[in-house]
């Protein structure tokens, strides 16, 4: 039998339980953006795309946070990388990740390589960083001819303009950022937190999901 004591103080707790319980709520213009006019995106998916720069350490931290989002997200989900060059000089970045891609190599060295450039693990120079990028790829075990004419390939020089052209109607200016269903973006610093981000991509893809219906 419970005392009036324990039901006086469960019912004082009760509304600050529910409170912890609810769902976070989102709002435009403060945890996400609108997209305006919105980016072209497929109408048969909700594309999710993480753009991202090699130089950027925020992406490095908020990589393993949208990885594992990626893992478990919904099957009418499809996820898109994008990586962002600030300003012309950096391309070389852009046409590394999807020389990797290329190569078949992201999985083995994507991250290899963000970390080298980061922690500084390897030198590069910012003005110039090709032969910085050809010398790491080489003491990875890549061959420098193939490297260079892959990066150099129509395949790649197209996808890295391409990137270009979408973060730019994204209107992306800073990393990391999400984009979702080419009408909305978010990142840790709109959302507060790296950890609080994938609740809010969740929440996004849900308004997508909605709005098409």
């Amino acid at each position: 039998m419970l005392s009036r004591r324990q039901v006086v103080l469960a019912a004082a707790l009760a509304p600050a339980s529910g409170s912890l319980l609810a769902a976070p709520t989102y709002t435009a213009g403060k945890e996400y953006l609108i997209v305006n006019p919105p980016a072209p995106t497929p109408r048969d998916t909700i594309e999710v795309v993480e753009f991202f720069a090699y130089t950027c350490p925020h992406c490095l931290q908020f990589a393993p946070h949208f990885e594992k989002w990626a893992k478990t997200a919904p099957k009418d989900v499809t996820i898109r990388v994008c990586p962002v060059a600030w300003q012309p000089k950096f391309l070389p970045f852009t046409q590394t990740y999807f020389a990797l891609e290329a190569l078949g190599l992201l999985d083995e060295l994507h991250m290899k390589f963000f970390e080298s450039v980061i922690y500084q693990e390897h030198p590069y120079n910012y003005d110039n960083p090709a032969p910085d990028i050809l010398d790491f790829m080489t003491k990875a075990g890549v061959d420098g001819k193939k490297w260079e004419q892959t990066m150099r390939s129509f395949s790649v020089m197209n996808k890295s303009r391409q990137a270009t052209q979408y973060w730019n109607s994204y209107q992306i200016d800073s990393t990391p950022m999400i984009g979702v269903g080419g009408i909305y973006s978010t990142g840790p610093h709109l959302v507060g937190t790296r950890e609080a981000t994938p609740a809010c991509i969740s929440y996004l893809v849900d308004q997508v999901r909605a709005q098409r219906r």
